[in-house]
């Protein structure tokens, strides 16, 4: 009689412990930065039913169910990850219960047989790509640009904190600045006043002012840079906004002055852009 064989691991304290493989695990973001946060405008996670489905459905040994922390993709938000034989599939939007109760399905379909099932058509809007090793669903190449921070390398500097420097502010260095800004580049104005049609626009002018003010370039060197940006605009066909030139403006100069790289601003954009970062309000 052949004796069974099993997956033995020895504890630090001597004693054989005998641990079940499993054939997959099924992660639910649900204690994260966003997933499941209603406060967020995100629905619930509902935690109960993905616990209950797995109790009635007997997976325990098979498909082991963590409830817990978060995944990762935050952006997304109530994100599960399905490890299953091998296979990595991660989920957006996992909150509807029909939803739940299809993955599941899937699941135990996938215990029946050998080789991997295809997904159901009802989970795909929801299946995404979260690994440099998966390829995306469509079949679209992605560049995964993102390079390793080593120990050691010199780096920016994080700042996470908005701004706080005040637009109003008439301070006399400011207001030294301001009346420099006259034809094409004058910054707007209602009734003698500057207009900032959104709080980002107040922030752009008040660190374009303060990093002048500490020295660190000529504030002739960031009109030059506007009039350029705004001469560029002018040749577009559609309207172009005064503080989207004063931005790229701003950019401009702190990449000349070496201050930060063009990549650097590129990669925090891109950030900003594909939800990696908070909005700043």
């Amino acid at each position: 009689m052949n004796e069974r064989r099993r997956n033995i691991v020895v504890r630090p304290d001597g004693r054989l412990v005998n641990v079940a493989r499993f054939r997959g695990q099924l992660f639910v973001c649900a204690d994260g930065c966003c997933c499941g946060r209603t406060e967020d405008g995100f629905p619930p996670v509902p935690r109960d039913l993905f616990h209950s489905e797995w109790e009635r459905r007997r997976l325990r040994n098979q498909v082991h169910l963590t409830i817990g922390g978060c995944l990762g993709p935050c952006a997304l938000a109530n994100v599960v990850l399905l490890l299953l034989d091998g296979r990595s599939l991660w989920f957006h939007t996992m909150h509807a219960p029909e939803r739940i109760t299809a993955l599941y399905d899937f699941i135990e379909a996938s215990l029946d047989v050998a080789e991997p099932l295809a997904l159901p058509r009802s989970l795909e809007p929801f299946l995404f790509t979260a690994a440099r090793w998966q390829p995306r669903p469509d079949g679209q190449q992605v560049d995964d640009h993102r390079p390793r921070q080593r120990h050691g390398q010199q780096s920016q500097p994080e700042d996470d904190q908005p701004h706080t420097c005040d637009p109003t502010d008439d301070r006399g260095a400011v207001d030294a600045a301001v009346s420099m800004m006259t034809g094409a580049v004058a910054m707007p104005r209602r009734n003698g006043e500057l207009v900032f049609a959104a709080p980002w626009q107040g922030r752009a002018f008040g660190m374009a002012v303060a990093l002048h003010e500490q020295g660190l370039y000529e504030w002739e060197t960031f009109r030059d840079a506007l009039i350029r940006r705004i001469a560029q605009a002018e040749q577009l066909p559609a309207m172009f906004d005064y503080y989207d030139c004063w931005v790229a403006a701003f950019e401009d100069v702190l990449a000349v002055a070496g201050l930060l790289s063009t990549a650097a601003i590129e990669e925090r954009a891109f950030e900003f852009e594909f939800g990696e970062r908070e909005d700043i309000f």
